[in-house]
């Protein structure tokens, strides 16, 4: 099949290639009564998004995190999907993941040595309120904003404010 897709793309478009195919791998899990789906790009970065995959892997196998992970963003057809991502992806790429007008995903993408910063991605009228939402477009970002300029922007974390007593 992959030897003839080339041809069959051709046809389809009625158009001449050679076409860029990234070839996407996913695998579903029931957790939870829910469904999370992993999906892999098998690109150029495929090295690095393997790390992503793995990293994901572990956290689906603790069921604390687990539940977590599933209690996410659903896409429209209600799965819970982590796109593993590199630095290097751009806005327009990741949303090139997004199937449907409505529909959202997380990146994943490692942070350090052993933990994992996961994005919400989601385009659509019925994500419009959700907060830290990314898609070209808002807050000045554009299909070329690379996800490390987000990652950079992003307070991972926010100061604990105390209340201070007057002394009377």
């Amino acid at each position: 099949m992959r030897a003839e897709l080339q041809d069959v793309i051709s046809f389809h478009l009625d158009q001449h290639g050679p076409f860029q195919v990234v070839e996407h791998h996913e695998r579903h899990y029931d957790i939870a009564g829910g469904e999370l789906v992993t999906r892999l790009a098998n690109d150029n970065f495929a090295t690095e998004r393997q790390i992503v995959y793995e990293r994901l892997g572990k956290a689906i196998r603790d069921s604390r995190q687990a539940d977590s992970l599933v209690q996410g963003v659903a896409n429209s057809v209600g799965e819970v999907v982590y796109v593993c991502a590199v630095p290097s992806d751009t806005l327009g790429w990741l949303n090139e993941q997004l199937f449907d007008p409505s529909d959202a995903f997380y990146a994943a993408v490692t942070v350090g040595e052993e933990m994992l910063m996961t994005l919400p991605f989601a385009h659509g009228d019925k994500y419009r309120g959700l907060e830290d939402t990314y898609t070209a477009g808002i807050r000045g970002y554009h299909k070329n904003t690379r996800l490390s300029e987000i990652i950079q922007e992003t307070r991972i974390v926010s100061p604990v404010h105390q209340r201070v007593e007057a002394e009377t």
